[in-house]
C-alpha cells in the first residue's frame, strides 16, 4: 500500500448525490467515489486497460478529499443546453408520435396537414419540424424550440479555490492522474501537485476513543454505527467506492447500500455580501468518539506541508 497525493484547483464543480433526478444541488465535498472514478479513469489510460478492470482496483482503495479553502455554493444554477443532433429522432415511436400530435395545436396540425406532413415517414427528425414551424411562421416554434433544446437537469455548482485529494492505494504501482473533470461534464479542474507517500501509520482505534480527521467521516459502514461528532457537524449523505462497480454490473439494489451519511470537516457561517445573506463553508478539524473499531491512517503530506489523520472504516481497508 501506499499514499497517493494531489492538489486540484477546480475553478466550480457540481457532484450530485448519485441518482438525484432531474433538479440536484451539488454535494460540498468530492465523495471517496468520484474521486475513485477518476483515479481509475486515469489509471485506465496510463495502463491501457479497460476502465472496468481499472475501477476494481480503486475499489478496493480508499479515497478522501480534504478542504484547503472556504467553499460557496452558487446562488446561480446552470441550466444546460442540449444541441439538436441530426440523427435525433422526432418519433420513436407510434405511441410517441401519438403524443406528440395530441400536444400540437390544432392551427399547426391543420397547417402540416395542408402540407402532406401529417405523417411519421416525412418528419422524421426534431429538426425538420422546427423548419417546418418556422416556414408557416408559427408561435409554437418557440415552445418547441424550448422544450426540445433546454436539459431538463438542473444542476448547482460549488465554488472553492483548491481542494486536497487523497487515496491509500492498495497497490504500490505509479501511475500519472489525467483526469479534467470531477464530477459533471462542466466540471474543470487542474492538477497542481502531485506527490506518492510511501511512509505512513495505519493504527487500528478501538471503541471508546477520541479521534480527529482531517477528513469527512463516515457515521456508519458495513451496517455499523461507526462513530458520533463530539461537536455539532454538518452530515451530508456520500458515496463510498463501491457505489460505481455495483452500478456497473447493474445491482440496483446493492448499490445504495454504499451510500451512507458522513461528517463533512466544514464549518457553516452566513455572511452579508452585497445586502444578502451568503453562506461560506470553512475547512476545520473533525473530532469523533469511536463506537465500532476504526483505523487511523496518519501521515506527513508532502503538498500541505504538515501531519493530516484521516478515519477509515475496518472494513475499507486495502487489502
Amino acid at each position: 500500500m501506499r499514499v497517493l497525493e494531489l492538489l486540484a484547483s477546480p475553478i466550480f464543480f457540481s457532484i450530485r448525490l448519485p441518482e438525484a433526478y432531474q433538479v440536484a444541488t451539488s454535494l460540498l465535498l468530492p465523495p471517496p467515489s468520484a474521486i475513485s472514478g477518476a483515479l481509475a479513469y486515469s489509471y485506465a489510460i496510463w495502463k491501457d486497460v479497460k476502465f472496468q478492470d481499472s475501477l476494481e482496483k480503486f475499489v478496493n482503495s480508499w479515497c478522501f478529499t480534504i478542504p484547503c479553502a472556504p467553499i460557496i455554493q452558487s446562488s446561480i444554477i446552470l441550466r444546460r443546453l442540449r444541441l439538436l443532433q441530426a440523427g435525433e429522432s422526432f418519433a420513436r415511436s407510434k405511441k410517441e408520435w401519438e403524443r406528440i400530435l395530441k400536444k400540437i395545436p390544432s392551427n399547426v396540425k391543420s397547417e402540416l396537414e395542408k402540407r402532406g406532413l401529417l405523417d411519421r415517414s416525412k418528419l422524421r427528425y426534431r429538426h425538420d419540424f422546427l423548419r417546418v414551424l418556422k416556414d408557416i411562421r408559427s408561435d409554437y416554434y418557440w415552445r418547441y424550440y424550448r422544450e426540445t433544446l433546454f436539459d431538463a437537469m438542473i444542476r448547482g455548482y460549488v465554488f472553492t479555490d483548491s481542494l486536497y485529494l487523497g487515496c491509500l492505494l492498495s497497490f504500490e504501482e505509479e501511475f500519472m492522474p489525467c483526469f479534467t473533470r470531477l464530477g459533471d461534464t462542466e466540471s474543470y479542474l487542474a492538477i497542481k501537485e502531485l506527490q506518492f507517500i510511501d511512509s505512513f501509520e495505519l493504527k487500528r482505534i478501538s471503541k471508546g476513543n477520541e479521534i480527529e480527521s482531517y477528513s469527512y467521516v463516515f457515521l456508519k459502514y458495513g451496517g455499523k454505527a461507526l462513530v458520533k461528532p463530539m461537536v455539532d457537524s454538518l452530515i451530508q449523505p456520500l458515496s463510498a467506492p463501491g457505489f460505481l462497480i455495483e452500478r456497473l454490473k447493474g445491482r440496483k439494489r446493492a448499490k445504495y447500500q454504499y451510500v451512507l451519511p458522513a461528517i463533512l470537516p466544514l464549518r457553516r457561517e452566513v455572511r452579508r455580501i452585497a445586502g444578502k445573506d451568503v453562506e461560506i463553508f470553512y475547512p476545520r478539524k473533525i473530532r469523533v468518539k469511536v463506537l465500532s473499531e476504526v483505523y487511523l491512517l496518519s501521515y506527513e503530506s508532502k503538498i500541505l506541508k504538515r501531519e493530516v489523520s484521516i478515519i477509515i472504516p475496518e472494513e475499507a481497508i486495502p487489502r
